[in-house]
């Protein structure tokens, strides 16, 4: 609130647990988590609140600051279950498959060919850990979904305030798949739910 925001909510650490988050707060005041708290959701269900609770026809910026699809990979595993098995065929079979689902969708043309996988991520039929990367995937998976349903609850309650029309979205990110290693020859601990 000290940088010009007249209501807050979120961490001052940045990223950490989903469940626990610490430095959490509420305007300037630390709070703790409530029963069943998940990060992501509670960044979009106060989103939501804000967006509700504003009464007056002036305009109104937001910034939403989401900490998926950073680490840890925490999701709840009702979440998680939806993407049971998809990853089994592996990082290379899923890009494959997302770059020919780009081309059929039009998104982009026909004469752009696939990028080199990363130097040091090993093809799918090398890679160590198959069973614990499938889950890392899937746990990543459904952060992403969480955060995407989200996004869906603001642009709605935006919708239902008759704002959506007269308002811009811009969806930004510095995060994708995370490649880092806690030490270059092993993989990191997982840190799922």
């Amino acid at each position: 609130m000290q940088r010009g925001f007249q209501r807050f909510f979120g961490t001052l650490n940045g990223s950490g647990s989903f469940y626990d988050p610490g430095t959490l707060m509420s305007n300037n005041t630390f709070i703790a988590p409530a029963k069943d708290f998940y990060y992501t959701n509670a960044i979009s269900d106060t989103a939501v609140k804000f967006i509700k609770e504003h009464k007056t026809a002036n305009p109104f910026f937001f910034y939403v600051a989401y900490i998926a699809a950073h680490w840890p990979l925490h999701a709840p595993e009702s979440e998680i279950q939806k993407y049971k098995e998809k990853y089994d065929k592996g990082w290379d079979a899923a890009r494959e498959q997302r770059f020919n689902k780009l081309k059929q969708l039009g998104i982009i043309n026909d004469k752009c060919v696939l990028t080199e996988r990363g130097v040091e991520i090993p093809e799918w039929k090398d890679a160590p850990m198959k069973e614990w990367q499938g889950r890392r995937m899937e746990v990543y998976a459904a952060m992403i979904d969480i955060m995407d349903q989200g996004i869906g609850r603001i642009i709605t309650s935006l919708q239902e305030k008759g704002e959506l029309d007269n308002t811009v979205i811009f969806y930004m990110h510095d995060n994708g798949g995370c490649p880092e290693t806690l030490h270059s020859d092993k993989p990191h601990v997982p840190l799922t739910s």
